[in-house]
Order: C-alpha cells, then sequence, then structure tokens
C-alpha cells in the first residue's frame, strides 16, 4: 500500500503538470490570436463574451445594430481606401505622363540646339575660308580673289 500511494501522487502530480501546461498553451494560443483580447487586458479589462442566449432581446438588438454600423463603416472605410488608391494611381500615371513629356521636350531641344550648334560651326568655317580668302586676295594672290 505504500508503494501505490507515492505512485498515485506521481500520477496525479503528472496530470497536474499536465493539465497546467495545456492551458498554459492554449491562454498563450489565445492571446496571440485576439490582439483585441491582449489591447483590454493592457488596460485591465477582460473580454468576456456572453453567449446570445443570456443576452435580452433589447441587448442583442443593439448588438445586431453595433454590428451592422461597424460594417457599414468597414465598407466606407474600404469604398474610401480604393478611391484614395485610385487617386493615387492616376496621379503616378500623371507624373510619369508628365516625366515622360520633359524628357521628350529635352530631347528636342537637345536635338535643336546641336543643329543650331552644327549650322553655326559650318558658318564660322565658311566665315574663316572667306577671310583667309580675302586676305590671301589683298597680300596678292588673285586666285583667291572672288569674282566680281
Amino acid at each position: 500500500m505504500s508503494l501505490n500511494r507515492p505512485l498515485k501522487s506521481l500520477v496525479a502530480a503528472s496530470l497536474a503538470l499536465g493539465l497546467m501546461a495545456s492551458s498554459s498553451a492554449l491562454a498563450q494560443t489565445a492571446a496571440q490570436s485576439d490582439p483585441v483580447a491582449d489591447a483590454l487586458r493592457q488596460r485591465g479589462e477582460a473580454n468576456r463574451q456572453a453567449p446570445d442566449s443570456v443576452q435580452t432581446p433589447e441587448e442583442q438588438r443593439t448588438t445586431s445594430a453595433l454590428n451592422a454600423e461597424i460594417l457599414d463603416q468597414n465598407d466606407l472605410a474600404e469604398m474610401e481606401e480604393r478611391a484614395r488608391l485610385a487617386d493615387y494611381a492616376k496621379a503616378q500615371a500623371d507624373y510619369q505622363a508628365e516625366l515622360e513629356r520633359v524628357a521628350a521636350e529635352n530631347e528636342r531641344i537637345a536635338r535643336e540646339a546641336a543643329e543650331h550648334q552644327a549650322r553655326y560651326q559650318a558658318e564660322m568655317e565658311a566665315h574663316a575660308r572667306a577671310r583667309a580668302d580675302w586676305e590671301a586676295c589683298n597680300a596678292g594672290d588673285r586666285s583667291r580673289c572672288r569674282p566680281q
């Protein structure tokens, strides 16, 4: 009988530890999966939901009305978020179009500047040749004089 009693105590202690560990694990899982309960617990409140059968008809109507209001607010928030996302997407598209327009304008300006520079350079070279011919003509080289 003395062997039986320590064995029963050991089994009882093992069961108690197992129950405490499993209840602790359940509590941690519940706490991890319910951020509202965590927030309430941090404020010192408890989140105890009563079954619908315990509520009075007025409490059920109030709860249903509050739930409907929450759903409406969620729907409104979702529609506003979609509208903001659409506005943002449009603004991004407009910005991209403006970037492309500015890039095309910069390319056109660069192309025109290069064309003007090429014409200016050609005119400068023609002027330099004409001046060299004029100076040579004045120096006596009649082959470089302009026909009159």
